[in-house]
């Protein structure tokens, strides 16, 4: 059967919609584009859709991915133009592409994801004072959080493996973090863990709150213009 992978944003209102919520908006939007949807056998048959590393409920995404199969060969194009009409607000296609059969599942094949944090400060700040301090904390051997498994368990996880680059920009009373980190099957770092565990030694004066985006997801290798077709 036929594989779509789709790049789409995930922006407005749709930022704060959850995972499930989002797998739920696909295929309705699929349905009312009267797309011929592949499902899975056996007693509770589902649709053939599957995504990329999750995005954090509040995050923006420039550049998401994911797949749905289909039990006829339509064209891209007009797959992309079908879904295009009937996607709920804040959900927007890019482009579709048809992949190989033969090509790996999403999460097997992301490895990094690109992220930026953007807010309003409260002050002014000195650049070069937040470039070291991301310096220092880059510095420690440790970068340790606090994740809670399923069970609803504590654990203490170190992050800093899968911190590859972490950088700040000033323009006038504007701060933008920018982090690329580890993420897919083979692990995965959470940006507002990063982004948390720096507040706590180093605290930014804002007007509000951090806006969350992950501009990017990348292949394995870390090769920037290598994304997931």
């Amino acid at each position: 059967m036929p594989r779509y992978r789709v790049m789409y944003a995930k922006e407005g209102p749709a930022r704060y919609i959850s995972h499930l919520d989002l797998i739920r908006a696909f295929e309705r939007a699929a349905r009312r584009a009267g797309l011929p949807l592949a499902f899975t056998q056996g007693f509770n048959p589902h649709p053939k859709l599957s995504f990329a590393a999750p995005l954090a409920v509040g995050t923006a995404g420039e550049a998401e991915f994911a797949d749905l199969e289909l039990s006829g060969n339509i064209s891209a194009g007009v797959v992309a133009k079908s879904l295009s009409g009937v996607m709920p607000e804040g959900l927007r296609v890019i482009e579709i592409r048809l992949v190989p059969d033969s090509a790996p599942a999403l999460m097997a094949t992301v490895d990094l994801a690109g992220y930026t944090a953007r807010a309003v400060l409260a002050m002014s700040l000195d650049k070069e004072m937040v470039e070291k301090a991301i310096a220092e904390f880059l510095a420690r051997p440790e970068i340790l959080v606090e994740r809670r498994s399923k069970s609803g368990e504590k654990r203490i996880f170190d992050i800093k493996p899968g911190i590859i680059t972490m950088s700040a920009q000033i323009n006038d009373d504007i701060i933008v973090l920018d982090a690329e980190l580890k993420t897919g099957s083979s692990g995965n770092i959470r940006f507002e863990e990063l982004l948390g565990a720096f507040s706590e030694n180093f605290c930014i004066p804002l007007r509000g709150n951090f806006v969350l985006c992950r501009r990017a997801l990348y292949t394995a290798g870390r090769n920037r213009q290598d994304m997931l077709w």
